[in-house]
């Protein structure tokens, strides 16, 4: 699509072509009036920081500096650019040079080129230069844009479905006027869902599609993954965006520069729209033929395997148990099978780790690594280690078993001491004979006094007799308390929650240090995700707005700490698929996340 505006646009503008880290600067006139405003707008193809304007000593500044982050469609691509202007009044004619602007662009600093321009004088007797408003006859007609101009659908695939079966949601615009840009994205509130969203390619492709015979261009916004996790009617609700447009108006050309180009004939124009809710009715899984060890895989094309690193060991050596599960569903959200293992083997919670694409649907492999320590002599076997799933194309439940494992565990490996003769060979001594082994009593008078206590019996005695004893019942109780605690997985993980939230504020800081601005955003909210679900035992589908307040008001957590999560979580989300708020410092979210997490704990803490 060719962008007449485009054309208009070069032809007033001076812009100094740049590349990645590089500061252009552009006029909206290189011949502006004295006491008349124009724009002069300095922008980049990156995040705009620690910006230091030029002097403005010849000008009166009325407007700016004003920050902007947009989204433009060019040649059916999106790109990202941010930009900061300013509106200034000339306060004399002749030739006024603005020298360089410097900022900082992808921690570089960057200078902008200085610009010359030719001021005229004031001859327009309409224009009012006190009150900086133009003549009646110079009025501009209003930017009229109807709802069909431009509009924002969603989408999903199925409106009915199971519990745990996946839904593909996608946000398109729909456009016939020329869009410069969207901002201010809200994104809806997805209640009762579990959501994964599609990789970023990181350009949106625009087509051509035919709406009751009017062509429109198309572009898709998002496309997300939903799992439902209850039952009933659940509700998307809308997502708003604010679109920039740029439309032509009608209105009389100020000087002969603007009569023979008329490139003042286009008016930008900020439209908000907003999409239709989307109800999706879901049903729960039969309750019939459903098998004891389903953990809530729903999908198709499920493979389950087992496999074990040795069956023949000696006692307290280690062997690992490997389960791997693949497939297309909810593999995010699959817990690890039930295995019930002899009482004389020691384990431990299992290594997880997962391989999800999510091209087209997620689709993957997830991988359950357990550590086994037998601890006694004999003969094993693990049996029933089993998978099962609801298969979305026969609507019932496949069982998927492993082979069963024969262990076999010998004699601990015991090093035998040899020392203990040589210490004692090395301490043996011969007893010297003497010539006189008899000695005659000793005749009265004679000298008693009182021998020293024996050791034994006495209170040293005793003591190191019971220390073995006391240790062996302190590292007894130690273990029974640490079983305990985790047996309560929820209550273990409770007191773990700002630990494991600083582990992935540790992952981000690591991010944000490689200047890996998505990744970074994701492990924010999973920091954030991870310790409001630990922290107060809910689960990752149940976070939403209202749920957030709720929480917060019944541990009557400060309003200024949720106001913060709000605008903390808002600007991650905005940043996966309208990276309009690249300006926010990447190091201050980082902060302003890790001091959010320790103030609400110290907060619960004293409360």
């Amino acid at each position: 699509m060719k962008y007449t505006a485009y054309t208009y646009l070069l032809l007033i503008s001076v812009t100094l072509c740049t590349y990645a880290q590089k500061l252009n600067v552009q006029v909206s006139t290189t011949k502006p009036m004295v006491g008349v405003p124009f724009e002069i707008s300095f922008s980049a193809n990156a995040s705009i920081q620690d910006f230091t304007p030029p002097s403005f000593s010849n000008f009166e500044v009325i407007s700016g500096p004003n920050h902007s982050q947009n989204i433009q469609f060019i040649n059916g691509s999106l790109s990202q650019s941010s930009s900061i202007s300013y509106v200034l009044i000339p306060k004399k004619e002749g030739a006024v040079v603005i020298n360089a602007a410097k900022a900082v662009i992808n921690n570089q600093t960057v200078y902008s080129s200085p610009i010359t321009l030719d001021v005229q004088k004031n001859t327009n007797p309409h224009y009012n230069a006190s009150s900086n408003t133009p003549g009646n006859s110079y009025e501009p007609s209003p930017v009229n844009v109807s709802k069909d101009d431009i509009f924002v659908r969603t989408f999903v695939n199925k409106k009915q479905c199971y519990i745990g079966e996946q839904i593909t949601l996608t946000q398109k615009i729909y456009t016939r006027v020329e869009l410069r840009g969207i901002q201010n994205v809200k994104f809806p509130h997805m209640e009762g869902f579990w959501t994964k969203n599609q990789e970023n390619t990181g350009n949106i492709q625009l087509h051509i599609e035919n709406i009751d015979g009017i062509n429109y261009y198309v572009g898709e916004i998002s496309t997300q993954y939903l799992f439902p996790q209850k039952s009933g009617k659940l509700t998307i609700s809308p997502i708003e965006i604010d679109c920039v447009i740029r439309k032509r108006v009608n209105r009389a050309p100020r000087d002969i520069f603007e009569q023979f180009f008329g490139v003042n004939a286009f008016e930008d124009k900020v439209v908000s729209v907003k999409s239709q809710p989307v109800s999706i009715s879901v049903n729960d899984l039969p309750a019939q033929n459903k098998p004891a060890n389903f953990s809530g895989a729903v999908g198709t094309h499920f493979t389950f395997s087992a496999e074990i690193s040795k069956s023949k060991v000696h006692a307290n050596d280690a062997i690992h148990l490997k389960l791997t599960i693949s497939g297309r569903g909810n593999i995010p959200l699959i817990d690890a099978p039930k295995i019930n293992f002899p009482t004389e083997f020691e384990t431990y919670d299992p290594k997880i780790s997962e391989n999800i694409s999510t091209s087209d649907g997620i689709k993957g492999t997830k991988t359950y690594e357990y550590l086994i320590i037998p601890r006694q002599q004999g003969t094993y076997k693990l049996s029933d280690i089993s998978f099962s799933y609801f298969d979305l194309i026969s609507k019932q439940y496949i069982h998927l078993p492993a082979p069963e494992f024969a262990i076999t565990v010998e004699e601990p490996l015991q090093k035998t001491n040899s020392t203990s003769a040589q210490v004692y060979q090395q301490f043996k001594q011969e007893v010297p004979s003497e010539d006189n082994d008899i000695h005659f009593i000793k005749p009265y008078p004679y000298q008693v006094s009182q021998k020293q206590g024996s050791f034994f019996h006495s209170p040293a005695h005793i003591t190191l007799f019971l220390l073995p004893y006391l240790a062996m019942i302190g590292i007894f109780g130690f273990y029974q308390y640490r079983k305990n605690e985790r047996a309560d997985i929820s209550a273990f993980l409770q007191k773990r929650a700002q630990k494991i939230a600083l582990k992935h504020l540790h992952i981000a800081e690591k991010l944000l240090k490689e200047n890996k601005s998505d990744e970074f955003y994701t492990a924010i909210t999973q920091a954030i995700e991870n310790y409001l679900t630990y922290r107060f035992k809910i689960n990752k589908s149940d976070i939403s707005k209202d749920k957030i307040n709720e929480l917060f008001q019944q541990h009557q957590i400060p309003d200024n700490l949720k106001n913060q999560y709000f605008e903390i979580t808002n600007t991650c989300e905005m940043a996966k698929y309208a990276p309009v708020h690249a300006e926010h410092s990447l190091s201050k979210i980082f902060s302003d996340t890790k001091n959010l997490i320790i103030d609400i704990e110290k907060h619960l803490k004293n409360a």
